[in-house]
């Protein structure tokens, strides 16, 4: 049986769960754990493994941007919700579609409606289960680019509370570790933004 810790709120008879998510903190850096031959008294300052393939550092690089993009959304979305505060017209700027933005409009509503807010600390990243990119990483932009992340997130961290404090029902629910798929759009302005949030009742 999962834990009641689990924060998902029902947003009313026509709208869904809202599942807020454990929060993350940036994966591992592939470059920082790239393989090194053992410092000697004389190897010269540029002596050095042979350098990653350009096409995969560059893409490496993009991706890892955009997973610190989306935990900056992560961030906020916390704040706010500890708060008690409307966090949307901070959070739209992260937010590149419309349905996205339409989901995230009626949260906030339905949260400053009901003086919900979120108690306790969100955790850390489980794992990044895999990712994609989608498009060509050498390019000078990444308008119109895509991230695909799989990540397993614990929400087992945090639980949300009516306005008299008291945890909210489970009404249905999903492991304490359990998969996200994200997928994160590169914009003009070189900004990645979310604009597909999916959670899965896979357990990870």
């Amino acid at each position: 049986m999962v834990s009641t810790n689990r924060p998902t709120v029902a947003f009313s008879a026509i709208a869904a769960l809202v599942v807020v998510l454990a929060g993350c903190t940036g994966g591992e850096d592939p470059a920082s754990s790239l393989p090194s031959e053992p410092a000697s008294a004389s190897a010269s300052p540029t002596a050095s493994p042979t350098p990653a393939d350009p096409l995969v550092a560059a893409q490496q690089e993009r991706i890892d941007d955009a997973l610190r993009r989306y935990e900056e959304y992560l961030e906020i979305d916390e704040k706010h919700q500890k708060a008690g505060t409307n966090g949307y017209e901070e959070l739209a700027l992260y937010l590149g579609h419309p349905d996205i933005l339409n989901n995230e409009y009626m949260k906030w509503e339905f949260l400053a409606e009901q003086g919900y807010k979120m108690v306790g600390h969100r955790k850390p990243i489980v794992d990044v289960l895999d990712t994609r990119y989608e498009g060509d990483p050498l390019a000078a932009t990444i308008s119109g680019h895509r991230v695909y992340l799989d990540l397993c997130v614990d929400g087992s961290g945090t639980e949300i509370v009516d306005s008299d404090g008291k945890p909210l029902p489970i009404a249905d629910p999903y492991p304490d570790r359990f998969v996200k798929k994200i997928e994160m759009q590169g914009q003009p302005s070189e900004k990645w933004t979310i604009v597909e949030n999916n959670s899965k009742k896979t357990a990870c």
